[in-house]
């Protein structure tokens, strides 16, 4: 009893020593820049106050709802519920999503960096495979910021969460069509770009928009760590990355059989072999399925995940750059202007329409 009076007390001295500070900080800045206004009520100082407080004391598992419980983290939870405010500038505290979106967004303002010193060596507006590689980089991009965001503001509400992540699958699947469309028409071998050129690039706006479709109707049918959430995921990027794919497994089986196995073949074995391995963190929940509670701020598998999966990106990116500037793209079959504006629109299309219904039905998600 008197342990709990006395962190009452000690509670209640923290407040009120925080609301006499905010009240001198206030009245400075006003004297400072002549600012006359209404005092700030006491209520208004209360919430003002218990924004300042609040921030950093975070949750544990058995205080936020189920849709946002993940498998193995016990702490670290942001409150629900919120002003948006709350949860962009709770990217400068230390929770269990920070890292998640300090590993992508690093990575989008360093996708930025490599575009803009590239094209000093490629012009993307002079033909095919520089504009795809530029709508290849700019996916890229989008894939690191959608899910940064995704992961900043997933914690306001189920709903907010579920739209969020739709976003995020769709910056996934444009990575995975302009992926696609870039291997084939810059790294492939030219027998190969030669015999899927007329079938291909739609193939891969079928896969990237089913992609979609499955990864968001798993998000809202299925809970978090819900085998079947993860597997549908999984399933449905890995056949998506598998076409995306198909030119290089052709290309290094091909270097292998000649003998001619280059430097830039192995860049692209390595961006593969990353991506398997960022793979297998995301669906086996490792390390935290062993040291519950351990992994919760710093270690955790998704985090993993995003730094494996990103350095599989940037290498990727690195893979396709060096293959245009070796113009190997100049003995393949490509894609006309009019035929790429052509999937773009298609697929732009559709991609907003499926955004459109899964937004609708987050939103009647009470």
């Amino acid at each position: 009893m008197v342990d709990g009076f006395g962190a009452c007390r000690a509670k209640h001295m923290v407040s009120l020593g925080t609301g006499v500070l905010v009240r001198h900080v206030v009245a400075a800045v006003r004297r400072r820049y002549a600012i006359e206004s209404t005092p700030l009520s006491v209520s208004d100082q209360h919430a003002f106050t218990k924004g300042l407080t609040t921030m950093e004391r975070f949750l544990t598992v058995d205080e936020v709802p189920d849709a946002h419980k993940e498998p193995f983290v016990l702490t670290g939870y942001r409150p629900p519920h919120r002003p948006w405010r709350y949860y962009l500038m709770s990217i400068f505290s230390l929770h269990n999503e920070t890292l998640n979106v300090w590993t992508h967004l690093i990575t989008c303002i360093y996708v930025l960096y490599m575009l803009n010193t590239y094209c000093g060596e490629v012009d993307y507006t002079d033909g095919v495979s520089g504009k795809l590689f530029l709508f290849y980089g700019i996916s890229n991009f989008t894939l690191h910021f959608l899910s940064s965001c995704a992961h900043l503001l997933c914690s306001r509400s189920v709903a907010a969460s579920h739209i969020a992540f739709s976003f995020d699958y769709m910056g996934i699947a444009f990575y995975l069509f302009n992926g696609s469309l870039s291997q084939c028409y810059t790294s492939s071998e030219p027998s190969f770009a030669y015999v899927v050129h007329p079938w291909y690039p739609w193939m891969a706006i079928l896969l990237s928009c089913l992609y979609m479709v499955a990864s968001a109707h798993s998000h809202v049918r299925y809970r978090m760590g819900d085998p079947k959430r993860a597997l549908i995921q999984v399933c449905s990027f890995g056949t998506t990355y598998l076409l995306g794919t198909l030119p290089l497994i052709h290309r290094i089986l091909s270097d292998v059989y000649n003998e001619s196995v280059d430097d830039v073949t192995w860049m692209h074995v390595r961006h593969i072999l990353l991506l398997v391995v960022s793979g297998f963190f995301y669906a086996s929940e490792a390390p935290q399925r062993y040291f519950p509670g351990m992994c919760d701020v710093i270690g955790h598998g998704h985090q993993i995940f995003h730094v494996v999966g990103s350095a599989s990106l940037l290498t990727q990116m690195q893979a396709i750059f060096a293959d245009l500037q070796n113009r190997r793209h100049l003995d393949l079959v490509r894609p006309t202007d009019l035929s790429i504006t052509t999937y773009y629109i298609v697929l732009l299309v559709s991609y907003g329409l499926i955004a459109f219904v899964f937004v609708r039905k987050a939103l009647s998600i009470k």
